[in-house]
């Protein structure tokens, strides 16, 4: 899995289904979502090795919640937290609804609600030497979420809490780029990078996103 002629079938294989999605709508994957207007509070016990999780401080944050496959309403569906921290350079966190087990934090899981859901990057990012996963795990007053980090298989750690300020109307034209836009000190997994360019063409590549 880590070469990149096998990352490159796979990821041709997820474009070729997105071009045939976007045949029916213009966003293959999170086609509608929630935005809000947030700020993200980090408390300087991280030891992560990335300055901006691990040094105190409060960021803007802008954060999309969405249904990865846009099913209708009644039907379960995987849920999905774009953040994008506005700090000296913009940064991006993509998380998906997973559990938060040892095991059960690499398994996508389905629900109803967009917000409220406990989710994490699913896939490890390398950040000073280190394989780290990030979780945000909602605290039940429907605003607030603590952001946690963990390796692979050990204990979850919190770093920082994620306030909304305000809610706002879901905009179509936000794109999240984690690869570009990565967190400061993070190396993205070159399986992920692989399986996502080929997935993710030309609205993801604007400006917007580099």
């Amino acid at each position: 899995m880590r070469s990149s002629p096998v990352a490159g079938m796979v990821g041709s294989a997820f474009g070729a289904a997105a071009a045939v999605t976007r045949l029916a709508r213009p966003k293959a994957l999170h086609p509608r979502g929630v935005v809000a207007h947030a700020t993200l509070s980090v408390t300087g016990v991280g030891r992560t090795g990335s300055p901006l999780l691990d040094i105190t401080g409060r960021w803007p944050a802008t954060v999309r919640f969405s249904r990865a496959v846009g099913l209708p309403d009644i039907v379960p569906d995987i849920g999905g937290m774009a953040i994008r921290v506005h700090a000296d350079s913009p940064v991006d966190i993509l998380l998906a609804s997973t559990g938060m087990g040892p095991l059960t934090r690499y398994v996508l899981t389905a629900g109803w609600r967009t917000t409220g859901r406990t989710m994490t990057s699913m896939f490890p990012v390398r950040i000073a030497g280190r394989q780290l996963l990030l979780a945000a795990i909602p605290t039940g007053d429907g605003g607030t979420w603590t952001l946690q980090h963990a390796t692979p298989l050990g204990r979850w750690e919190t770093l920082g809490r994620l306030s909304v300020d305000t809610w706002e109307d879901d905009d179509d034209n936000l794109h999240f780029d984690p690869v570009g836009n990565r967190l400061p000190g993070s190396r993205y997994p070159r399986l992920l990078g692989a399986l996502r360019h080929p997935s993710y063409p030309a609205p993801d590549e604007g400006p917007e996103a580099t």
